[in-house]
């Protein structure tokens, strides 16, 4: 039985390593085919990591050598921007809802102040609710609508009052962490 699980993980490691080609340098590469090659890559990132996690090895496999040699590079350019994250043990995943361009920073007034505007909707509203004061929670919305994640209702009866720009996101901070898989990477013993 033992020997079964070793050979299914050695066939495993062997298709893997079929896949995996030898890296051509990035820095190499003239500056157009550098933007073809790393558009191909965050492409093929993006709709592998749609699909779930992967690890770096999953993720390299299936890549020309070309396309090897710049994946380092479009891994760092992703998690810089946020759109990816790293798990630890060699796995990445995509951040859920968060725009490709803003970096994913702790920000615990930012974070309560763009969750409060699923309940509340004047800045006035938000700074009773939450206890700080109105020039923070205005200054914070003026950051988030900067960000381009918040905006100020048109409706002229409404003038003053936020609401988050994109209705899929306010779904997904009024739901928190339901139904989502949170990997435990802590080092244990």
């Amino acid at each position: 039985m033992r020997s079964v699980a070793i050979q299914t993980g050695a066939r495993r490691m062997q298709m893997i390593d079929d896949r995996q080609a030898r890296a051509h340098p990035y820095d190499a590469l003239e500056e157009r085919e550098r933007e073809e090659v790393h558009y191909a890559v965050m492409q093929h990132v993006r709709a592998a990591l749609m699909r779930g996690p992967h690890g770096v090895l999953e993720l390299r496999a299936g890549l020309e050598a070309r396309e090897a040699g710049a994946l380092p590079v479009v891994l760092t350019d992703m998690v810089q921007a946020g759109e990816i994250a790293a798990l630890g043990h060699c796995v990445y995943a995509r951040v859920p809802w968060m725009p490709a361009t803003r970096p994913v920073t702790p920000a615990p007034l930012e974070d309560l102040v763009l969750a409060g505007l699923t309940r509340h909707d004047t800045p006035r509203q938000l700074a009773e609710w939450l206890g700080v004061s109105f020039a923070a929670v205005e200054a914070t919305i003026n950051a988030l609508e900067q960000a381009g994640l918040v905006e100020e209702c048109r409706a002229k009866t409404r003038r003053g009052c936020y609401r988050l720009v994109s209705s899929r996101m306010a779904g997904h901070i009024r739901r928190g962490a339901v139904e989502r898989i949170f990997a435990d990477v802590a080092r244990h013993g």
